[in-house]
């Protein structure tokens, strides 16, 4: 079987003579670009439909192609204080507190514990990378529940959310109140609503949210076949120094059938500037970007695009974690060492992404099973992440 879908990717590649670098692809003024986006059309292509009529995507003004780090120490400034909003008065008690072994990969400052042997009750840390794990009653169960496909999905600002809306709104609110309690520039949205049936037939709703910089989501959709022939970005690995294109997964919260939310966290972690880089002055637009793809899928077939995003791609491309901060030394010499390569070989605090901005066309966004065509906003390159083979 697993020859024979290579043997069938081979030769889909081989149909797909626009796929990968586009010869000096048309560029147009941020500024109309992004007008053009803010309420596009779309026309009629030979292998592109669109289940919306009319596309709304915002592109900030100073859309830019920049570094961003993976946030580092952030349960030595926030830990104690976002542990205490979380768990109220009435529940705290010393006791309950514990301090981590910071030689784990991803350090905690302190961890509240008052879980039970079933694994129920009160729980907060804060982790390094700058996101925490909250739970209280059965959150732990219900962040752990894998939504297969009997729970029913709907993708917010998509689908229509059949009378859920308030439950996305009270996930959205949660999340802006505990940004506020931090000096985080990112955003988290909504971007998946769940609703669940556990095991033992209770009812409950999960919301998966997508982590923005300046108001552009971050890809958090994985690649399931590292060695795909559509989807040509390296991912990190031994031979580059594990460098290369990830994802960014971000926060989730699950809530109780009455509303009542008793889990907020997890993820990836939170990024910040390292780097302004380079403002784009002119992108691929919108229209010239559904031009390209509509020809790259001479060889791929029709398709109907369910959902356009404007979106971040992230590549790892080092690490630069102050020395200062450095948990680890070398038995033999002494020598300090910083966390990249001593318990983890990426997705460290501190790690060095290349931010750049592509046109994400989704026309399937089942969770794992996804189908999205990007096209680079800045050379007009088709990536093709199709989690759909096998």
């Amino acid at each position: 079987m697993k020859k024979r879908i290579a043997l069938l990717l081979a030769a889909v590649l081989l149909l797909l003579p626009s796929c990968g670098t586009q010869a000096d692809p048309d560029l147009t003024p941020l500024e109309q670009a992004a007008a053009e986006a803010a309420s596009f059309t779309p026309g009629s292509y030979e292998n592109l439909t669109f289940r919306q009529d009319k596309i709304s995507v915002a592109v900030p003004e100073d859309l830019a192609h920049c570094t961003l780090r993976e946030v580092g120490c952030f349960d030595l400034e926030y830990g104690d204080k976002l542990m205490r909003w979380w768990i109220p008065d009435e529940i705290w008690d010393d006791q309950s507190v514990s301090h981590w072994d910071d030689t784990y990969a991803y350090a905690f400052s302190a961890i509240f514990d008052q879980t039970g042997e079933d694994g129920n009750g009160w729980y907060a840390a804060v982790w390094c990378t700058g996101t925490v794990m909250y739970a209280r009653d059965r959150g732990w169960a219900h962040f752990s529940h894998d939504p297969g496909l009997l729970d029913r999905s709907y993708h917010i600002g998509v689908d229509h959310l059949d009378g859920n809306g308030p439950l996305v709104e009270q996930a959205e609110a949660f999340a802006s109140d505990w940004l506020a309690q931090t000096g985080l520039r990112v955003t988290v949205r909504p971007k998946y609503l769940y609703l669940c049936t556990g095991s033992d037939g209770e009812s409950f709703v999960k919301v998966s949210y997508q982590t923005c910089w300046n108001g552009v989501p971050i890809s958090d959709v994985a690649r399931r076949y590292p060695d795909s022939l559509t989807f040509t970005l390296p991912g990190p690995s031994e031979k580059n120094g594990w460098t290369g294109d990830v994802e960014l997964l971000s926060v989730t919260a699950c809530m109780t059938s009455d509303g009542e939310l008793d889990f907020f966290g997890g993820g990836h972690g939170m990024v910040e500037l390292y780097d302004t880089g380079t403002v784009c002055k002119e992108i691929v637009s919108l229209s010239s970007a559904c031009d390209i793809l509509s020809e790259t899928l001479s060889g791929y077939g029709a398709q109907e695009i369910k959902d356009v995003a404007l979106e971040y791609r992230l590549s790892i491309t080092g690490s630069d974690q102050p020395e200062e901060t450095y948990r680890f030394v070398d038995q033999e010499t002494g020598e300090p060492l910083p966390d990249r390569g001593v318990v983890q070989r990426y997705r460290t605090s501190y790690d060095l992404y290349d931010a750049t901005p592509y046109w994400a066309f989704y026309a399937k966004d089942r969770q794992e099973r996804e189908l999205i065509f990007y096209v680079n906003c800045l050379t007009g390159d088709v990536q093709i992440l199709d989690n759909q083979a096998g």
